[in-house]
Formats: structure tokens, C-alpha cells, sequence
């Protein structure tokens, strides 16, 4: 609040006629009268403004005291309204409004979120009484950024009634000042001081939107939250983060989390996180869905870190829209009443924070060489790794009698297939087959999801037992050939050269 106590104290007499005149002349008031019985409420009007407000915001402006003009003695004194005065009652306060002038404002005009002002205090708890009591405000104007509203004078205390944001409490005065022999009503400009709260979400150390994963792989999640620094005498500060995973994942158990308050790792013990001693938050997991709850009081910094994984099991789904993790975020935005928002209820806004994460599969079809004949029986090894070590077998796999297997679960990447048993009667594949799967993959033999299943398509084909072998399917039959054909070319032009040399010695002979 602005140095003006001596204003409101001092009262200010004007000797001249003249100037009795003109002070008459500026003030304009109202029937009502104060508890005197003949000072007059003053009507007279001016602007308040708040600026550096969200665009769709919407603040009300509460009176808190009223002015009033006696003509007679050309003073002006203020009263509380009947609203604050029910408020001071209901907390057995027997304020003063000499004392009221008399408390320190702690630059409150300009919207402190942290203040030990014995103002904020005052005003903080007439904040909750206004919730509590439904209390009528006046609606400010909007235009951008800014809020407005022309109002009779007196003091005010501005409160948002729609908002995502946390707004520290504001006061302002639209009092009067002395100019020469008249009174000169001021405006009110405030500066808004506001925190914002919101999460993201991502996956792994690289922090990816989505990710490729299968099952039995373990995912690596991460969650960033930005905290509001709610002002010192909120009665509401709900601050709380939710995890759901989809059927396909399960969580590690709650003493895998980890949780930074800026740059301190804060101490898990089964799930309550602690820093020197306080508790900063509490996690639980039921089923699907993780919860953690934080003591805003006892977080340091404005931004928490939470790192925690997930298993992926065999209920996960192939394709589609993948696998979804759903993170939201619950905080109040509104300190002094009851009032929360969850993101997760933002139409067009933040909404869940959904990190898919992409599990494939592949399907052989096995099928002679001749005839395209399907083969029941084909048994395949398939391994992550060239190295085709037990460590890396992710799946053992036959053929059914339609010459078709699947094997679910992969990530995307690049795979070998080594056939180990071939059907009765068919020629075993001699290499393995190297494929990759998944989108936006470039190396090796890139299978074709042609069904949009998730399955990605892989045709093999055996050759019958005395016929040539087989090994890696079309591509190597084609080299085979080609490989004869040299073969026989060669040996055709060497008995074409030992001829003609033959023929050519003869005649020498002769």
C-alpha cells in the first residue's frame, strides 16, 4: 500500500469560501451517511487497474472501506464496510481504522506471494471470508492482459474468480489527495504477481515424448512439475501428482522412486520423501496408478523431479496407439478457498501428459520354395543381437500347419532369425535372416506392418531335400543362381580355349 497513512489521518481544513466552494465542486456523494449522521458517502469515481493477468482471467474488486465527505468541515474519513465489519467479528477482531492505516503494507499493492505484512494478513483472511460467505464483488473489465474497473472511492481488495494461476493477494486504494484548496481523487495501478504450476512427462534419460519397448523391458519414466510459491497465509495449497499406466505395464515398487526438489535428492523410506527431517511427499501405488502428494510448505524450490519405472508385461498391446501413460497434476488455484484444478481437465490445455511407449511383433510365413506351399514345423530362434547368444534369445517359434507363426513383444530395431529345425522333407536354412522392424527404420531388411497390426511380415522360403539349399530366403536364392551361372560360363569357356588350342597344335603338327 502506498505511504498515504498521513493522508488518512490528517485532517485537512479549508479557511477560504472559495475553496469550500471548489472541494464542493469535485466531491460528489451519496445519501448514505456515516456512523457521524452527516458525513455523506462519496460517490466520486476512479480507475483501478491490474496488470500482467492471463488473458481469460477474471478478478472482482472487494470493498473494504468506504469514504466519506463531511461539506461542513471539508474532511474526509473512512469507514470499514458492513462486509469486513462481519469479517472483523467473526474473528473477535476490534481493528481500528486508525489502526487499520497504521499497519505496514508490505508493498502489498503490488501483489507479494511471501510477506510477513500484518496487511496481508488481514487482507489474506478477508480473502477466505469473502469464499466462505460468498461475498458480492464487482466485476473488472478485461482487455488483454489487463483488468480494469471504474470504482467509488474507498480501499479494495482484487481476487481472481477464474483462473488457472496462483494469485498473491492485492489491495488498493483509490483515495484523495490535497491540491491547493481541493480534494483529487487517485487511481490505482497494481502489478499482479502470479505462479504458474504444470507438469511434463517423458521417457528414458533422453527424455523422448514416446519410445519403443518389449515386454520384459523395463521403462524408464520422468516427470517434471513446477510448483507455485502460494502466498504465506494461504488456507489452500493442494499440490498433487497422479500416474496412471496402461494394462501393459506394472510399476516398480514405491522405494524405486526418486524425487529431486530442485537440485536435493530428497530420502525415500518406503515411500514418504523427507528432506533434513520434513516431509516433502508421500507416494503410493494401487494397481495402476501412482499418487504423490506433496507438503508445498516443504518444497525448496520451484521445480520437483520424479523418476520412476515401469515393467512391461504381456498383457501390453501391439500397434495401435501404443501403450499410454497418463500423468495429471491437481493444485489449488485458489489459496483461500477450496478450489483446485486438475490438467487433466484442460480442454484444448495441458490435458493428460501422455507418453506412449510402441511394442511390435513379426510374422513368419514359411512356405516351399516351389509352389509357395505353407510349411508346418519350421522352428526359429530370434535374437536383439548378432551374437545370437542364449543371452539374447528373445523368442523360440514354429510354424502351424497354415505355415504361419507370431511372436509378440519387440521393440523396434533390428532382429536375427535363425532357423533351427526345418519342416520334414525341406532343406534347413544354412545363415540367418536379418531384419528390422518398427518405423523410421532405415538399415537392413525393413519389413512391411501391410495389415496395420503391429505385426511386421516376413516371408521364408525352403527348398525340397535335393534340391540346392536354401539360406536366407529370395535374396540368397537369386546370388545362388547367379552364382551357377558363372560357374557353368566358366567352365563353358574353358573347353571352348582347350579346343581351340588343341586345334591349334594339330595344325603345327601337320
Amino acid at each position: 500500500m502506498k505511504k498515504r497513512n498521513k493522508v488518512f489521518l490528517i485532517i485537512l481544513t479549508i479557511i477560504a469560501f472559495v475553496g469550500i466552494l471548489n472541494v464542493h465542486a469535485a466531491i460528489t456523494t451519496g445519501s448514505t451517511t456515516s456512523s457521524d449522521g452527516i458525513s455523506k458517502i462519496i460517490t466520486e469515481k476512479a480507475n483501478l487497474t491490474v496488470s500482467d493477468i492471463d488473458a481469460g482471467d477474471q478478478l472482482s474488486a472487494y470493498k473494504i472501506l468506504d469514504a466519506f465527505y463531511n461539506i461542513n468541515t471539508n474532511v474526509i474519513s473512512y469507514e470499514f464496510t458492513n462486509d469486513f465489519k462481519a469479517y472483523l467479528n467473526s474473528i473477535n477482531n476490534n481493528l481500528s481504522i486508525e489502526d487499520y492505516f497504521n499497519l505496514t503494507s508490505g508493498d502489498i499493492e503490488s501483489g507479494e506471494v511471501t510477506t510477513s505484512s500484518n496487511l496481508d494478513t488481514l487482507a489474506s483472511g478477508y480473502a477466505s471470508y469473502i469464499k466462505s460467505h460468498n461475498v458480492k464483488g464487482t466485476a473488472m473489465s478485461i482487455s488483454g492482459t489487463t483488468a480494469y474497473q471504474t470504482l467509488d472511492a474507498g480501499a479494495y481488495l482484487v481476487l481472481p474468480t477464474k483462473t488457472l494461476r496462483v494469485y498473491a493477494v492485492m489491495v488498493g486504494n483509490l483515495d484523495y489527495t490535497a491540491n491547493g484548496n481541493a480534494w483529487e481523487i487517485n487511481n490505482e495501478s497494481i502489478v499482479a504477481k502470479v505462479e504458474d504450476a504444470g507438469i511434463t512427462k517423458a521417457i528414458g534419460n533422453k527424455e523422448a515424448s514416446s519410445g519403443s519397448y518389449g515386454i520384459g523391458d523395463v521403462v524408464p519414466y520422468v516427470i517434471k512439475a513446477t510448483v507455485p510459491l502460494y502466498p504465506t497465509n494461504a488456507i489452500n495449497k493442494t499440490y498433487v501428482i497422479t500416474d496412471t499406466i496402461s494394462e501393459g505395464l506394472d510399476f516398480e515398487a514405491v522405494t524405486s522412486i526418486k524425487i529431486t526438489d530442485g537440485i536435493t535428492a530428497l530420502t525415500n523410506n518406503n515411500g514418504t520423501f523427507t528432506n533434513d527431517g520434513k516431509t516433502v511427499a508421500i507416494a503410493k501405488i494401487s494397481g495402476k496408478t501412482l499418487t504423490i502428494t506433496f507438503m508445498v510448505d516443504n518444497v525448496t524450490s520451484n521445480l520437483i523431479r520424479i523418476e520412476y519405472k515401469a515393467t512391461v508385461n504381456n498383457n501390453a498391446i501391439i500397434g495401435g496407439n501404443g501403450n499410454v501413460n497418463k500423468a495429471s497434476l491437481e493444485y489449488s488455484n485458489d489459496p483461500y478457498g477450496t478450489g483446485t484444478h486438475n490438467t487433466a481437465t484442460d480442454a484444448g490445455g495441458e490435458g493428460d501428459k501422455e507418453v506412449p511407449i510402441y511394442i511390435y511383433g513379426i510374422q513368419i510365413f514359411k512356405h516351399a520354395a516351389q509352389g509357395n506351399t505353407p510349411l508346418e514345423g519350421a522352428t526359429f530362434e530370434i535374437y536383439s543381437d548378432i551374437s545370437m547368444t542364449s543371452d539374447n534369445l528373445v523368442d523360440t517359434v514354429t510354424t502351424a500347419t497354415d505355415g504361419y507363426v507370431k511372436t509378440k513383444g519387440l521393440a523396434s530395431g533390428t532382429y536375427y532369425i535363425k532357423e533351427t529345425s526345418a519342416p520334414t522333407g525341406y532343406q534347413l536354412l544354412m545363415d540367418p535372416i536379418t531384419v528390422t522392424i518398427g518405423p523410421n527404420q532405415a538399415s537392413g531388411n525393413q519389413l512391411q506392418d501391410t495389415n496395420n497390426d503391429g505385426y511386421y511380415e516376413l516371408d521364408i522360403a525352403n527348398a525340397a531335400v535335393g534340391l540346392l539349399p536354401v539360406t536366407g530366403g529370395a535374396g540368397t536364392i537369386i546370388l545362388t543362381i547367379i552364382g551357377l551361372a558363372i560357374i557353368v560360363g566358366a567352365f563353358y569357356f574353358f573347353f571352348i580355349y582347350r579346343r581351340k588350342k588343341e586345334e591349334s597344335s594339330t595344325k603345327k603338327n601337320n
